[in-house]
């Protein structure tokens, strides 16, 4: 009877527990999950130029390709955007901003950066493009035969035959005027700048009167060799030379120089060269 009430007990303690062998396991509390515990803040990106932002010299970003492929639109900036702000988009935002008016007929700030005012303009539909000269001043194109043409060379070995801070004798192909020029320097091409103000009064002789960004063949003499160019007619960026009445550099090109953008070939400045060379 013993033997028989314990086998009883026994099955029943088996049953009572068959349950809660198989009942889904109870979730342990996650230790990260607490109710009061806040994540903490991961650290952001560098913020770029926004639409809400000062954009300066110095700015990038998307809003700054913005800027620059409207002012191109508008006939104020005549470079490929880059999305960095520097002297070129500086210079082209100005001369936005110096052709615009507010409601009462006044100036709007034109100090080349571009706040709520300017970015107000800028993308305005009826804000004013630029002024369509009646004649673009580019310089007389040569008449007869050259009085000089220079040698093809490779920019990688004129590099190594231009001294920084030293002036050059250059000619302009088409009209034969001679002015200096000293090189300030340059990776990709020269950077040039006149040597005094009666060099750039020459210059600006060469390219109609006024600075602009034509481009025309020249030729340069490097110790008494002489070098076919092409040289770009608006100064801009960092300036070397004092007191010659040129703020910033000329881009001078040569055989196999190439462009600040993208570091791609310029065919207009390759066409000047050749055509420096007499081909």
């Amino acid at each position: 009877m013993k033997k028989c009430f314990i086998l009883l007990f026994a099955a029943l303690f088996l049953f009572a527990a068959y349950p809660a062998a198989f009942a889904e396991p109870t979730a342990l509390p996650d230790p990260e999950a607490s109710p009061s515990a806040h994540p903490a803040a991961l650290p952001s990106a560098s913020p770029q130029a926004s639409a809400s932002t000062l954009i300066s010299y110095g700015s990038t970003g998307e809003m700054v390709v913005r800027i620059q492929l409207r002012l191109r639109e508008l006939g104020y900036f005549d470079y490929k955007p880059t999305g960095n702000f520097q002297s070129m988009t500086v210079e082209a935002t100005k001369k936005f901003q110096q052709n615009q008016t507010d409601a009462n007929g006044l100036p709007i700030i034109a100090d080349g950066t571009v706040g709520e005012q300017s970015r107000t303009f800028l993308f305005d539909h009826n804000t004013k493009r630029v002024d369509i000269a009646a004649s673009i001043p580019i310089g007389q194109q040569l008449s007869g035969t050259a009085s000089v043409t220079g040698e093809l060379v490779p920019w990688n070995e004129v590099k190594t035959l231009l001294t920084e801070g030293q002036a050059y004798s250059v000619t302009d192909y088409n009209t034969g005027v001679q002015f200096d020029m000293t090189f300030c320097g340059g990776e990709l091409h020269a950077e040039v700048e006149c040597t005094n103000t009666v060099d750039t009064a020459t210059f600006k002789e060469a390219f109609g009167g006024e600075f602009n960004y034509s481009k025309r063949p020249v030729v340069i003499n490097i110790g008494g060799r002489l070098v076919a160019a092409s040289l770009q007619g608006f100064p801009h960026g960092e300036d070397s030379v004092a007191a010659n009445e040129m703020s910033g550099h000329a881009c001078m090109f040569f055989s196999g120089s190439l462009s600040h953008v993208g570091q791609l070939p310029d065919v207009e400045h390759a066409t000047q060269v050749n055509k420096a060379a007499g081909r």
